[in-house]
């Protein structure tokens, strides 16, 4: 459509003969003017010409009118393979975070960069490596100084929201950093010294308990039953599940993600964009799940995992030391059937709680301006090589992670990206996708093109992932290409793993000189990552590699 339009102003505008302006006269259409002078040498009056209208469909102009909303779902301690949109486990059932990948991107080729609470949500907060934000083991606090996602979302425009778990900093909570919800200090798990019958102990400090609060607004009482612990009473002080006797509502997963909700309701009300980090507890042990997600999966039915017939054969001693703690081996397979059926069912609990998130993103209007980011912060050995969680075994099981991004103007719903990519690189593409420049000093490349459907590769040949200390002091570093591992242990014996011959990491060929080249291939990786990140165990690695 082409019409003139004659606008005289009594004192006209100096322009040059022709100027390009684009306004938008609804969230959905824009029209692009083209002024022009009139008259000789164009002196005239200025004439208005409509020179087209744009939708969102045309010229570029995406599904956002603003910039968009940002929420991260991140669960603790969760296996890959326990998301069903994977296609890993034909048992485990997560249809609503199956949702979002047939809406968006499904990630195989995601990494923690250390499999271990606290150094690994730390370092998605802040976009670094453990040995730079601080956090190098459970119990820590960020380094002064270091910024986190939100403070950077702040120039922006964004109000930033939290909800449920924190074990980011041990003295500081979600609000000493800046976010709008309710503070949960440390680990702080809300129904240690509040269920009856739970005998893990790590409740709430420097804070109010406030699932103790909602538990009683709502007046509900739930007790524990049917608990599951190992056979050393002096190594274990934690359940691996329990029943929660009591209703879904009840529960603490139910809970958070009410938080969650109540947190979209307020940020939602104002016109600025806004980012949500909602963390559950779960799965990570005691799974505390009521019904029917307690008994929603058969315990025969779980298949034993390849890698339960390790022996630790050829492996460092602290693997089998760290299995005996557990205290497991006396139950067998059978005993992994049982925990695993529980930690299947806290993942569908989990599941049908995201689903409540999302129903409420679309009950508020938000839910076609928003980015959903579901990702754990690394997995659980769950019988894999007779191990339980995580420590000091640098496994896939642990850490590789689920990593499934919905973007409004996502390209190629349901599609799969295979890239490497890290947990602290989703803050990097956080922020790029707010429209900032993403700083040189974060550890990581932004992937926010992948997050939208764009397939082209990001050229990453290998990941380097690293791990402090847990039970014990380790300072384990890992290189990791998409044919094999090798994984440093400097108070042990390295570990060479063929992932082509042996996916399952049993049969360790370090000192292998058949391996001869692909070990030197791999220690000069692990050197490069090093030096690049000021890693402070290069100079130990450096000195001890050539007699290693």
């Amino acid at each position: 459509m082409n019409r003139e339009l004659q606008v005289r102003h009594k004192q006209p505008p100096i322009m040059t003969k022709s100027s390009v302006y684009t306004l938008c006269l609804s969230l959905d259409t824009q029209i692009v003017l083209e002024v022009k002078q009139s008259g000789l040498l164009g002196l005239g009056p200025p004439v208005i010409m409509l020179a087209h209208t744009r939708t969102q469909s045309q010229g570029g102009v995406g599904k956002m009118a603003k910039k968009p909303n940002i929420v991260v779902i991140m669960t603790d301690q969760q296996r890959i393979d326990t998301v069903s949109a994977y296609e890993m486990n034909a048992i485990v059932k997560t249809p609503h975070i199956d949702g979002i990948a047939q809406r968006g991107v499904r990630f195989d080729g995601a990494f923690t960069p250390t499999a271990i609470c606290s150094p690994a949500r730390a370092s998605f907060y802040t976009g670094l490596y453990p040995h730079k934000h601080g956090v190098t083991g459970n119990g820590l606090c960020i380094k002064e100084g270091v910024r986190g996602v939100n403070q950077y979302l702040e120039k922006a425009g964004y109000r930033s929201g939290y909800a449920g778990k924190w074990h980011v900093d041990e003295e500081r909570g979600p609000s000493d950093y800046g976010f709008i919800g309710k503070d949960f200090i440390g680990y702080a798990f809300p129904g240690s010294g509040l269920l009856p019958g739970l005998q893990f102990g790590l409740p709430p400090k420097n804070s109010p308990n406030y699932y103790e609060e909602y538990l009683k607004e709502n007046s509900y009482n739930p007790t524990v039953t049917s608990r599951y612990v190992g056979t050393n009473p002096g190594c274990q002080s934690q359940e691996m599940f329990a029943l929660h006797n009591g209703p879904v509502e009840s529960c603490i997963e139910y809970f958070v993600a009410e938080e969650a909700n109540n947190v979209i309701r307020e940020l939602s009300g104002d016109d600025e964009p806004f980012f949500l980090w909602a963390n559950f507890w779960g799965p990570h042990t005691p799974c505390l799940i009521p019904e029917p997600y307690f008994s929603m999966y058969d315990p025969t039915e779980i298949a034993e995992h390849p890698s339960y017939c390790e022996t630790f054969e050829n492996k460092p001693q602290v693997q089998s030391i760290i299995e005996r703690m557990w205290g497991l081996r006396d139950y067998g397979w059978k005993g992994f059937q049982e925990i695993a059926a529980r930690y299947y069912g806290h993942c569908t609990l989990i599941d049908d709680q995201v689903g409540r998130i999302l129903k409420t993103l679309e009950e508020t209007g938000q839910a076609d301006n928003t980015i959903v980011i579901y990702t754990a912060d690394h997995g659980d050995c769950l019988g894999a090589h007779k191990l339980i969680e995580k420590g000091e075994f640098m496994y896939d099981e642990i850490y590789r992670i689920p990593l499934i991004v919905s973007h409004p103007d996502c390209a190629n719903p349901g599609s799969v990206n295979d890239d490497f990519v890290y947990l602290q690189e989703i803050t990097c593409s956080i922020i790029e996708a707010a429209g900032l420049e993403v700083p040189d000093h974060l550890d990581g490349q932004s992937f926010e093109t992948a997050m939208r459907g764009d397939a082209t590769p990001n050229g990453r040949e290998d990941v380097f992932c690293i791990f402090n200390n847990h039970f014990t002091t380790a300072n384990q570093r890992m290189v990791r290409t998409r044919t094999h591992q090798f994984t440093f242990n400097p108070n042990d014996i390295g570990e060479l793993y063929d992932l082509e011959k042996d996916p399952y990491q049993l049969d360790n060929r370090y000192g292998d000189p058949t391996y001869a080249d692909v070990e030197t291939d791999l220690k000069r990786r692990m050197g490069e990552h090093m030096v690049a990140l000021g890693d402070p165990v290069h100079g130990w690695f450096r000195r001890m590699s050539p007699v290693y």
